[in-house]
């Protein structure tokens, strides 16, 4: 199988998890439904067309984490546009005329406790039934060239990339250090040891031209940023190494 591999990095990040409202969450890794976005942003899909284009039966993501979990909280301001908020105009003082809410007070700005990745950085692996679409791309990951502007996330968090490698592997059987994020349907088997770390994440696979999310999945990975010895299906070796796999999670 033809696997394309990138890293993704930058100062923060923000997967909002679904369930979370006045006080979003943010997942620890980039579900794939976020990643389909990125790929899509790179390629020059609009939101419409990435949904059919990069959808679950043709598109492959996998997740690795190069750096360890970091979440902090920061207060961030949101502008209220509602309701023509910021439609008219006071010509003499040439400043916005806001309205008001039910108390008298200003309807301006709205500050929201939201928690973030702080300096995340992702390896991600990408496989594409269409040959043509993974040639397209790997030449724009190794131009540095996109489309539209690449975010984690939210768009208040831009991130870099970098091509990593584009090659054919090879499924593999029984257990290795597994590097990346894997589905707990898949698990087999762990070898744990003293003091690793396990995290269980549900992640939201696709979301649909509709923003409506279709399905997800339970994901296991190591928060600390290093490989799990376990025994999983669709496993494949990692280009270079002989004991080492990662596998797609969506």
């Amino acid at each position: 199988m033809r696997v394309i591999s990138f890293k993704i990095w930058g100062d923060y990040a923000h997967f909002r998890r679904h369930y979370t409202t006045s006080s979003p969450l943010t997942h620890s890794i980039p579900p794939p439904s976020a990643l389909r976005g990125l790929v899509g942003a790179i390629m020059g899909f609009s939101r419409e067309e990435y949904p059919q284009k990069l959808a679950p039966d043709i598109a492959f993501f996998g997740v690795r984490l190069l750096r360890p979990v970091k979440k902090i909280r920061l207060g961030m301001n949101y502008m209220d546009t509602k309701d023509g908020s910021w439609t008219q105009l006071d010509l003499k003082k040439f400043r916005p005329i806001v309205k008001k809410d039910g108390h008298g007070n200003p309807r301006l700005h709205t500050q929201i406790r939201m928690e973030l990745l702080k300096d995340p950085a992702f390896e991600i692996f990408f496989h594409h039934e269409d040959d043509s679409l993974m040639d397209e791309l790997s030449e724009r990951l190794k131009r540095h060239q996109t489309v539209y502007t690449l975010y984690l996330g939210i768009t208040e968090c831009i991130t870099n990339f970098k091509f990593l490698w584009d090659e054919n592997v090879n499924r593999f059987h029984g257990v290795s250090n597994v590097l990346s994020a894997f589905k707990l349907s898949a698990l087999k088997g762990f070898k744990l040891k003293m003091g690793m770390g396990v995290v269980k994440e549900a992640l939201p696979l696709f979301i649909d031209s509709q923003r409506i999310r279709q399905n997800g999945e339970e994901v296991v990975f190591n928060p600390f940023a290093q490989p799990l010895r376990a025994e999983i299906e669709g496993a494949f070796v990692y280009p270079g190494r002989t004991d080492e796999t990662f596998a797609f999670v969506g």
